[in-house]
């Protein structure tokens, strides 16, 4: 496959642009006290790098070791330093007792650091890498059960909304459910079929005659037969059946709007100012 070569106006605009972003290079460091240099600074173990490190040209080895120790954490005695001073111009500054002038350093170079500990907790990304560290993890049952969590506030609100659109006499619909749901067991266990029962809105009673999903609607569901005509179906939704009932005697309720217990169809002549 032919390489694409770049055109004459391509070329052009390139340099343009490095002249651009290098305009003020061979004036970065005037200002700078007499003696002071920035240098970059580099470390074998880490990605990592410090830029415009201040040092003095007068100081040895010894003294740059010990400031890069802050730096880099790599004791006095595991460090190798190099001073890269462009292109392949890299040389050893192996006599501690010898300054950075000694070693021509200038504002712009780089001073490279060698970890030579062989237990140096930076080796093979162990400062960086935080897949490396060893994270608590709490069992999901214990964390189910903690009243302060973000499950917690993702239930209580999915609750609250599941309870308001049950006081609006809303049926099950696709956003009235969340991932945080009683599962097909947990729902069957806590409402046997057959059950009397009470939900809301409006305290109505019946018996309990479907647990489970519900056709376009998310999570578990309690499809109820109703003592009176205060639903909004006949035990079918979306053109499934899931129970029989007459016509306005079934209705859908979220779990947290369904109560089982002793409810028993209430007398429709009886009356709260009698004893």
């Amino acid at each position: 496959m032919a390489k694409h070569m770049p055109t004459v106006h391509q070329c052009q605009e390139m340099l343009a642009l490095k002249e651009y972003v290098t305009a003020r290079d061979s004036t970065r460091y005037d200002g700078m006290a007499e003696g002071n240099l920035r240098l970059d600074v580099s470390h074998s173990n880490l990605v990592q790098r410090w830029h415009d490190i201040l040092f003095n040209e007068d100081m040895t080895i010894l003294e740059v070791k010990e400031k890069l120790f802050r730096h880099g954490g790599t004791s006095v005695a595991w460090q190798e330093l190099y001073l890269r001073r462009g292109g392949s111009d890299t040389i050893f500054l192996m006599d501690e007792s010898k300054s950075l002038r000694h070693y021509g350093a200038r504002s712009g170079m780089e001073i490279h650091i060698k970890d030579l500990d062989p237990h140096s907790l930076s080796r093979h990304g162990g400062l960086e890498d935080v897949s490396q560290v060893e994270k608590y993890v709490m069992a999901d049952e214990a964390y189910g059960r903690l009243q302060n969590s973000v499950r917690a506030q993702r239930r209580a609100a999915q609750e609250a909304a599941a309870r308001g659109r049950a006081t609006q006499g809303q049926e099950p619909d696709a956003q009235a459910a969340g991932p945080l749901e009683m599962t097909a067991e947990e729902a069957a266990a806590a409402f046997p079929l057959g059950s009397r029962c009470e939900c809301d809105p409006g305290a109505r009673r019946g018996e309990v005659c479907y647990v489970g999903p519900v056709l376009n609607a998310k999570g578990m569901w309690v499809g109820i037969r109703l003592d009176e005509p205060q639903g909004q179906n006949d035990g079918t939704k979306d053109g499934r059946s899931y129970f029989d009932c007459r016509p306005k005697y079934g209705c859908f309720a979220r779990p947290v709007n369904v109560r089982v217990g002793d409810y028993p169809e209430r007398d429709p002549l009886a009356s709260d100012d009698e004893f």
